[in-house]
C-alpha cells in the first residue's frame, strides 16, 4: 500500500508540474527576444541564434497543450488540473459522443470511456504560423552549420505537430484548416535535412482542399504525389483528373485518366472517371473500350485485361457482354478468381436494381408489370450463383471466400421455397461468412 501511495504521489507531482504552463506574456517575450537576436547582423551569422529562434517558436506553439497527456482519465484530469473549465457540454463528433471541456486556451474532448482523446488550441500563446516560422529558423540554422541530426529531429517534430493539428481539424469538420496543416506538414517534410515522410501529408492536403473547393492547392499537392511516384494504385491519377475536370481543363483531365489507365487498368475510380468523361464530353461510348483493345494487342493472354473489360461493360450496363468478357478472362487464366467474383457480384447487384424498381412501382401498377420485374430479379440472382460458387470453391484467399459466401447466402435465401433445398445452402454460407468474416 505504501508503494502504491508513493507512486500516486509521484504521478500527482508530475501532473501538477506539467500543468504549470508559462504565461502568454512570457512566451511572447521569449519569441520577441529570439527574433531580435536573429535580426542582429552579427548574431544572425551564427547557427545557435536560429536554433534558439526555432526553439522559442516551438515552445510558444506547444505551451497551451504542454500540460495535456492524451489518454488520461477524467477523474485524474479533474484532480490534477489547476484551471476550472469555463464550460462543459456533450457533443457528437463524426458520430462519436464526447464530453467537451472549455478552458482559457484549449478545448479538450473525453471519449465515452472517460479518456482524454484529443485537444484543440483555441487561443495560442503567441499569434502567427509558429510551426512554419520554427521550420524556417531550423532550416537557416542548418545552412549555417547546425548538426544535421539536431535539425532533422526538430523538423520531424514539427511535421508531427502539423499532422496532429490537421487530424484534429479534420475530425471537427474544419477541412480548410486541416488542408492548411497538412500542407505545412508536407512542406516541412520536404525541407532539408528532414527525413520525415511527407507524401501522406501531401495527399491529405490535396484531399481536404478538394472538399472546400481549393483546386489550386489540390492540383499542387496531387502533382507532388505524382512526381514522387506516390500513386496509391492509381487513385492519385483519378483524383487529379477530377481536379482538372472541376477546373474546366478537360484536355488534362483526359490525359491524366488515360495515363492512369495505362498504368493501373484495374483501378475502378479511373474506369468510372473515363466513362463519366466520355459521357460528359460526347465521346464515342466505345472510347474506353478502345483503350483496352490496345492493351489486348500488346498482351493478348493477360486475363486481367478481360476482367477490366468486364468491369467497364458492367458500368456501361452492357451486362451480357460483360459476362462474356469475364468468361474469357477465366479461359485465359482459370486461377484469376477476381473475374469470377466480379462476374457474380455484377449479377447480384443487377438483381438488387430490379428489386428496387419493383419496390418503387406505384400501387396502381398492373400486377403483370410487377411480376415481370420480379422474374428479371430472380434470373439475375440465379446468374450470380455459378461464378460465385466457383470462386468460393476454388479460391484459397479467405477474403474472396467470405465475400462470395455473403452474396451466396443472400442469393439462395432469395430463391428458396418449399420445393428446393436453397434455405439449407443459404444457412451454410451464412454460417461460413459469420465464422470466417473477422479472420
Amino acid at each position: 500500500m505504501k508503494k502504491l501511495l508513493l507512486a500516486l504521489a509521484l504521478i500527482a507531482c508530475t501532473m501538477q508540474a506539467a500543468f504549470a504552463q508559462k504565461s502568454d506574456a512570457d512566451m511572447q517575450k521569449a519569441v520577441d527576444k529570439a527574433v531580435a537576436a536573429s535580426q542582429d547582423a552579427k548574431k544572425a551569422t551564427k547557427a545557435a541564434t536560429w536554433l534558439n529562434l526555432g526553439k522559442a517558436y516551438l515552445a510558444a506553439y506547444t505551451n497551451p497543450t504542454s500540460s495535456i497527456a492524451l489518454g488520461v482519465d477524467r477523474t485524474t484530469w479533474d484532480l490534477m488540473s489547476k484551471e476550472k473549465p469555463a464550460a462543459e457540454e456533450a457533443v457528437t463528433v463524426n458520430g462519436s459522443n464526447y464530453t467537451k471541456l472549455t478552458y482559457s486556451h484549449v478545448d479538450v474532448y473525453f471519449n465515452g470511456s472517460g479518456q482524454l482523446e484529443f485537444a484543440v488550441v483555441t487561443k495560442p500563446s503567441v499569434e502567427g504560423d509558429l510551426l512554419g516560422e520554427a521550420a524556417k529558423a531550423y532550416s537557416k540554422a542548418f545552412e549555417l552549420g547546425a548538426k544535421e541530426k539536431d535539425v532533422n529531429d526538430k523538423l520531424t517534430e514539427i511535421v508531427t505537430l502539423y499532422n496532429s493539428a490537421a487530424y484534429n481539424a479534420y475530425t471537427l469538420g474544419d477541412s480548410a484548416l486541416a488542408s492548411k496543416m497538412f500542407k505545412g506538414a508536407a512542406d516541412v517534410a520536404y525541407t532539408a535535412p528532414c527525413t520525415a515522410p511527407g507524401d501522406d501529408s501531401a495527399f491529405n492536403a490535396a484531399l481536404t482542399a478538394v472538399s472546400v473547393g481549393d483546386y489550386e492547392t489540390a492540383l499542387k499537392y496531387y502533382t507532388i504525389c505524382m512526381d514522387h511516384n506516390y500513386g496509391e494504385n492509381g487513385d492519385v491519377n483519378a483524383r487529379l483528373a477530377d481536379v482538372y475536370g472541376a477546373m474546366g481543363n478537360t484536355a488534362k483531365q483526359k490525359e491524366m485518366l488515360e495515363a492512369g489507365f495505362a498504368k493501373y487498368p484495374q483501378n475502378q475510380a479511373i474506369i468510372i472517371g473515363l466513362i463519366n468523361y466520355a459521357e460528359a464530353n460526347n465521346e464515342d461510348p466505345n472510347y474506353v473500350l478502345s483503350l483496352l483493345d490496345k492493351a489486348k494487342e500488346n498482351d493478348p493472354n493477360n486475363a486481367s485485361i478481360y476482367g477490366v473489360e468486364g468491369n467497364i461493360l458492367s458500368e456501361m450496363k452492357r451486362y451480357e457482354e460483360a459476362e462474356a468478357a469475364f468468361r474469357t478472362s477465366i479461359e485465359k487464366d482459370p486461377t484469376y478468381h477476381y473475374a469470377l467474383y466480379a462476374w457474380g457480384k455484377m449479377w447480384y447487384e443487377r438483381a438488387v436494381e430490379f428489386q428496387v424498381a419493383a419496390d418503387e412501382l406505384p400501387l396502381t401498377a398492373p400486377q403483370r408489370e410487377y411480376d415481370a420485374i420480379i422474374k428479371n430479379r430472380d434470373e439475375a440472382v440465379t446468374k450470380c450463383i455459378e461464378p460465385l460458387e466457383k470462386c468460393f470453391n476454388e479460391s484459397q484467399e479467405m477474403d474472396y471466400k467470405v465475400a462470395c459466401a455473403e452474396y451466396l447466402r443472400r442469393a439462395y435465401y432469395q430463391l428458396s421455397n418449399s420445393t428446393n433445398d436453397y434455405k439449407a445452402k443459404s444457412d451454410f454460407y451464412k454460417e461460413f461468412a459469420e465464422t470466417n468474416g473477422s479472420k
